[in-house]
């Protein structure tokens, strides 16, 4: 697997939430070859199975989100401009003056760019500003195809900075569908003694949906999530939380998840046992996780994230060894999991 192109080709795709069937059937193309079914849940989100050759195996569900932030159309004016509204979390400040990337119902795309009149440049207000296509009329758009409810997104071009350093749109949440196909790919010749559910939600930037349906739909032993979380180490002090560089995330508190000690133990002894960097971690965000862990009876979940500079922006940043260090954790526990180790994470708080 070039994992280069794998990151390009994911990255570059358009999918906001409710509106990633293109992502999806590109994570389909690449899934399929190393599992033994693909399955659905009813809102998009999926998932490859890798079946355990043990009768009535336990099952671990591992899981990036494949929507990204951005926008939707909501009006055409006379003149020829959009009005849209923001899917998901997006500082107005990066909206002005930015390329954006229309996806039509075709699937084909028309560049335009965000404006507004110049008394409102320093309001900043999202809804005073304006998608310009190039069009001069309502007649101009419809011919173009553009129409209202189709998608938008930041232009962020992948490019990679100085070796390490990967420049490009949606590295949230694409870094979790990357890793899913490559964790997959790596495990296609080993026995499991669990059947392995791995691949994405859909609508983790509007409220989690996916995980929520997704959850219900494999009803798993248990879980383990893999997000991009903000980066914030721009003063270069030791003690900032979240490093580019400097390994997978130990994130021990978020706002939607009180993680599972013994699993959150597991990771910290993983690295440890096999010199893999790592780096305690909390914000006040959330993943998935959220969901997935507290559903039924609940289930013991492991957030297995990396950070990125620029998150919810078009330009955003991850260091390719995070990567691939976090990918030699997640492999390590997974080939370490066992019916008797899975049924101790879920007495750990008993």
């Amino acid at each position: 697997m070039d994992t280069l192109k794998l990151m390009e080709e994911l990255t570059q795709v358009i999918g906001i939430a409710g509106d990633e069937r293109y992502v999806s059937e590109l994570l389909k193309s690449y899934l399929q070859p190393y599992c033994d079914e693909l399955i659905y849940d009813h809102l998009g989100s999926l998932f490859a199975i890798k079946k355990s050759q043990k009768e009535n195996a336990k099952k671990v569900m591992v899981c990036g989100h494949m929507d990204e932030v951005g926008l939707m159309i909501t009006e055409v004016t006379t003149n020829g401009l959009l009005k849209f509204i923001k899917i998901g979390s997006i500082d107005n400040q990066v909206l002005l003056s930015h390329r954006v990337r229309v996806l039509k119902q075709d699937g084909q795309e028309v560049p335009g760019t965000i404006g507004c009149s110049l008394k409102d440049v320093e309001v900043c207000d999202d809804k005073k500003m304006f998608i310009d296509v190039g069009a001069t009329s309502k007649q101009d758009v419809e011919a173009m195809g553009v129409s209202i409810g189709d998608s938008a997104v930041l232009d962020g071009p992948f490019t990679v900075l100085n070796q390490n350093r990967i420049l490009s749109k949606a590295w949230d949440n694409r870094y979790g569908c990357v890793m899913a196909v490559e964790v997959l790919e790596a495990l296609k010749d080993v026995e499991l003694d669990y059947d392995l559910y791995i691949g994405a939600t859909v609508q983790e930037e509007v409220g989690m949906r996916g995980a929520t349906t997704a959850t219900g739909l494999i009803r798993p032993d248990m879980g383990i999530v893999m997000d991009c979380s903000f980066a914030d180490d721009y003063q270069g002090k030791d003690n900032e939380i979240g490093k580019l560089g400097a390994g997978i995330l130990i994130r021990y508190y978020d706002k939607g998840m009180m993680p599972n000690r013994a699993l959150l133990n597991e990771l910290v002894e993983t690295c440890q046992k096999n010199n893999i960097p790592y780096q305690y971690f909390y914000n006040m965000g959330q993943t998935d996780s959220a969901w997935i862990h507290k559903l039924f009876s609940g289930c013991p979940t492991l957030s297995a994230c990396i950070c990125a500079r620029g998150g919810h922006t078009s330009q955003s940043m991850i260091d390719l060894r995070d990567y691939m260090n976090a990918k030699k954790a997640i492999i390590h526990i997974l080939t370490s999991l066992d019916e008797s180790k899975i049924q101790m994470f879920k007495e750990e708080n008993r």
